[in-house]
């Protein structure tokens, strides 16, 4: 792609559509972007979305919708590029949620919780937390909010993820040399089973198949059904675009 903004002609649409992923957290949204606004992949910008707040995100590759519909599925409106004062901000907000990390770890031990903390991350305003977890079950944290709330005196929030999902935290690169799908595009994390690496006749060595966070790769299921069709196999179908479930 020769223009290196990735710009879309103006004849296309008044506005485009640019995948980002939250700074500090796996969310990937869609930003509402002005034609007019000139943005590279990697560039950190501010958007709100339908609570108002600012948000951090880093901004990936363009999506083209001209009907819109991406905006209303929990998008983001793009507001500005970064400007010094707001990187000051930022600076302040990962001093303070470094501190946060420290405290929380410190009352996770001193009520015995089983929960092994995975990140944090402060709103741009800094008037909530959000704490990331893991457990093995499901863990009664009222009493830890209680007490992070009075002590940081903001909103706290606790959220209980999967290893899936903490793996996407830490960019890195799988296996296939490029970055993890978990961590660059993808939404949402579906099921794996080993029945897609049997379709593809692919090796069922865990070594092979197994991604970072220690689970069935992603990418098993992205040509599962298309071998599936061509073997003759029975596999549960795709839902045909526009169909109910």
């Amino acid at each position: 792609m020769n223009d290196s903004t990735y710009m879309l002609p103006a004849s296309c649409s008044s506005v485009r559509y640019l995948s980002a992923r939250s700074a500090k957290s796996y969310q990937t949204y869609m930003v509402e972007v002005s034609d007019s606004v000139a943005l590279l992949p990697g560039d950190g910008v501010l958007a709100v979305g339908s609570d108002k707040e600012l948000i951090h995100v880093i901004i990936g590759y363009p999506r083209h919708d001209a009907s819109g519909k991406k905006r209303a599925a929990g998008g983001l409106k793009y507001i500005r590029k970064l400007a010094p004062t707001d990187v000051e901000r930022l600076e302040e907000n990962q001093r303070k949620q470094d501190a946060a990390v420290i405290l929380c770890k410190e009352q996770v031990r001193a009520i015995r919780l089983p929960i092994h903390l995975v990140n944090c991350e402060l709103s741009f305003s800094g008037k909530q937390y959000v704490f990331y977890f893991t457990a093995e079950t499901r863990v009664d944290f009222r009493a830890l909010v209680s007490t992070l709330s009075r002590s940081l005196k903001a909103k706290v929030q606790m959220w209980q993820i999967g290893s899936r999902d903490e793996t996407r935290f830490f960019a890195t690169v799988g296996m296939c040399g490029r970055e993890l799908c978990c961590n660059c595009f993808l939404k949402e994390i579906k099921p794996v089973s080993l029945k897609c690496a049997r379709v593809q006749n692919l090796s069922l060595n865990p070594n092979k198949i197994t991604g970072v966070c220690g689970k069935l790769m992603c990418c098993l299921r992205y040509e599962t059904y298309e071998y599936a069709d061509a073997s003759g196999l029975d596999v549960k179908k795709k839902p045909k675009e526009g169909a109910t479930q």
